[in-house]
C-alpha cells in the first residue's frame, strides 16, 4: 500500500531465478515490455539496460549466461501501478514467469537487452518432434498429458471435448499437433507463465467489457489506428463435411453469417472437410470455422496510459467512432514500462455476433 499523499507512479519488480533482484537492477534500468498474447502467439518479457560502465557486458551477463546453461534461468516481473488514483492503494499486473531466451547487446551508447519468453525454443514442448498415437481420448485428456509431460499445468476451458478413436501425431512437435487439434475443433490455445490454456473464444467474447474507450475522451488515448480488411476474412457461410468411409455416407453442416443474403452476388463459402459424428457436429464445427476466419475483419489498435485491466482475451467498448462503434477482444496488450512513465498498446478485434 502507498500514501495516499504520495505522487502516483509505476514500480516495477523483477526477479532471476527466484531472487528478487529490483534494487540491485533499478539504476541501470531503461524499460521492460511485457507482450500478453490472445492465442497461437508465447508471451514475452523484454528488459532494457544502460550499461556505460560494461558492468553488466563484463561481469553480471556472464554468470547469467553461465547459469542459464547450466540450468534454465526463469524471469519473472509484475508492474506496480502506486496510488494512482489517489487513493492509496496498489495495482499489480503480474506478468508471469519466463524463461531466458536471448542477450542481445548494442550501442552506442551500450544497452543490453534481456529477452524471455513463457515458451521457449529450446523447451521440449515446442522443439522436439515426436510419433505418437492416441486413442480413445478427449481434447482435454491430450491437452493435459502433453502439458504433465512437459512439466506444465494444463487449463481447459471449453464445453467443447472432441473424442478421438485415434488420431496420430507425426513428425510434429507437442505443441504444434496440439495446435493443429484445436484449430481443427475450433478451440483457441495460448501457452503463457508454464501453462497450457485451451478455451473457447465464444465464451470470453461473451464476457463483459473492462474498458470504455470513448473518442475525443482526454487522457482515454494518445494514438489509435482501425481497420477494415475484406480480402480473405469475408466469408457468408462455411460447409463442413465428411464422407463416411464404412457407409459412403457424407454428412455435412452450414453456418451463416448473421446477416446473409442468398442473393448477394459476392457470397464465399469456406470450404472444410472433418471427421464429424452427425449433422449438429458438422453446423457446429462449421459455425467455429466461420468465426475463425471472420474474426479479423475489422480491428483496431490503441495506445493509452498504463492500465494492468487490459490483458489479451478481454472485452473492451469502442464509443463514438462511427461504424467502429461495439465490443472487441484484445488479441495482444503490450505492457511497458520506460522512461517516459507506463503506457499500454493494445490490438483489438471486432466481436463477431450471430455465429
Amino acid at each position: 500500500m502507498s500514501k495516499p499523499d504520495s505522487a502516483r507512479r509505476t514500480a516495477v519488480e523483477i526477479a532471476f531465478a527466484g531472487t528478487d533482484i529490483t534494487a540491485s537492477i533499478r539504476p541501470y534500468l531503461k524499460s521492460v515490455t511485457y507482450t500478453d498474447n490472445e492465442a497461437d502467439a508465447a508471451d514475452d518479457l523484454q528488459i532494457q539496460l544502460h550499461d556505460r560502465d560494461s558492468i553488466w557486458m563484463e561481469s553480471w551477463l556472464i554468470e547469467a549466461i553461465e547459469a542459464a546453461s547450466a540450468a534454465k534461468l526463469k524471469m519473472e516481473a509484475a508492474f506496480v501501478r502506486e496510488n494512482w488514483l489517489n487513493d492509496g492503494k496498489d495495482i499489480v499486473l503480474p506478468c508471469g514467469e519466463f524463461e531466458l531466451d536471448n542477450v542481445v547487446l548494442s550501442g552506442p551508447p551500450a544497452i543490453v537487452t534481456i529477452k524471455g519468453t513463457s515458451l521457449p525454443f529450446s523447451a521440449q514442448v515446442r522443439q522436439t518432434k515426436k510419433n505418437k498415437a492416441w486413442e480413445n481420448i478427449n481434447l482435454a485428456a491430450i491437452a493435459k498429458g502433453i502439458a504433465a509431460e512437459n512439466g506444465m499445468r494444463c487449463m481447459y476451458e471449453s464445453a467443447n471435448d472432441p473424442f478421438y478413436t485415434r488420431v496420430e501425431q507425426l513428425d510434429a512437435s507437442d505443441i504444434d499437433f496440439l495446435s493443429r487439434l484445436c484449430h481443427d475443433a475450433g478451440i483457441s490455445l495460448k501457452a503463457t507463465n508454464s501453462m497450457i490454456v485451451l478455451f473457447d473464444q465464444a465464451a470470453y467474447e461473451s464476457k463483459g467489457p473492462v474498458f470504455t474507450i470513448q473518442r475525443g475522451k482526454t487522457g482515454g488515448y494518445t494514438k489509435y489506428k482501425l481497420d477494415v480488411e475484406a480480402a480473405g476474412t469475408q466469408y457468408s457461410s462455411c460447409r463442413v463435411s465428411y464422407v463416411n468411409p464404412a457407409s459412403g455416407k457424407c454428412i455435412e453442416g452450414v453456418a451463416k453469417i448473421e446477416d446473409y443474403n442468398a442473393d448477394a452476388k459476392n457470397n464465399q463459402q469456406l470450404e472444410i472437410k472433418a471427421k464429424v459424428a452427425n449433422k449438429d457436429e458438422a453446423k457446429a464445427l462449421a459455425a467455429k470455422h466461420l468465426r475463425f476466419h471472420n474474426k479479423y475483419s475489422r480491428s483496431a489498435s490503441f495506445t493509452l496510459p498504463g492500465n494492468p485491466a487490459l490483458a489479451a482475451g478481454v472485452t473492451v467498448v469502442l464509443k463514438g467512432w462511427g461504424a467502429f462503434d461495439g465490443k472487441y477482444m484484445i488479441s495482444q496488450a503490450v505492457h511497458a514500462v520506460g522512461e517516459s512513465g507506463y503506457t499500454t498498446q493494445i490490438k483489438l478485434r471486432k466481436v463477431l455476433e450471430g455465429y
